[in-house]
């Protein structure tokens, strides 16, 4: 297969999946990885989105909202915390902290990063704000398009036993 070709399939298979992990799974280095990820750009078949620190990319079929999505679930905790909330619905900070397993400031920077992508939504509560996604139907529907085990585990009920 050629190395073009390549590349691009990894990307459709994986959406948002970050340059280092294209550079992994592929074991093309630095800058010939960045000379194809160009070439495609060019072509207009993938989207690049590039911060500091990451650089994503993602099939250029792939709507804004799902590239989202799917960027926010490559983190593992922000994972957890989506796929608790499809399944309970509405739940406490305390909760998705216990639930979670990780510190407060972790589940306090995911939920802000969740909020602030449009992901969640937060109601105002005493004691504890209330959280839950903003749109359910969309987020299972990316699930069972470009995570379909995922999903498959989330109906099966055996969340618990992903390895997070």
């Amino acid at each position: 297969m050629e190395r073009l070709e390549l590349i691009y399939e990894i990307i459709k298979k994986n959406p948002a999946i970050r340059f280092n992990d294209i550079m992994r799974v592929s074991k093309l280095k630095n800058g010939i990885l960045t000379h194809y990820i160009s070439k495609l750009e060019d072509m207009q078949k993938i989207n690049v989105e590039r911060t500091p620190r990451v650089t994503h990319c993602y099939d250029a079929l792939v709507p804004k909202k799902e590239a989202e999505i799917c960027k926010q679930l490559t983190r593992p905790t922000v994972k957890h915390i989506i796929t608790l909330l499809l399944r309970k619905n509405i739940l406490t900070f305390p909760q998705i902290r216990e639930y979670v397993g990780k510190s407060p400031a972790t589940v306090s920077v995911c939920l802000s990063n969740l909020f602030k992508a449009g992901i969640i939504e937060k109601s105002y509560d005493i004691p504890s704000n209330k959280y839950s996604l903003r749109n359910p139907i969309l987020i299972k529907g990316v699930l069972n398009v470009y995570y379909p085990d995922l999903s498959t585990r989330l109906v099966d009920n055996t969340i618990e036993l992903l390895d997070f």
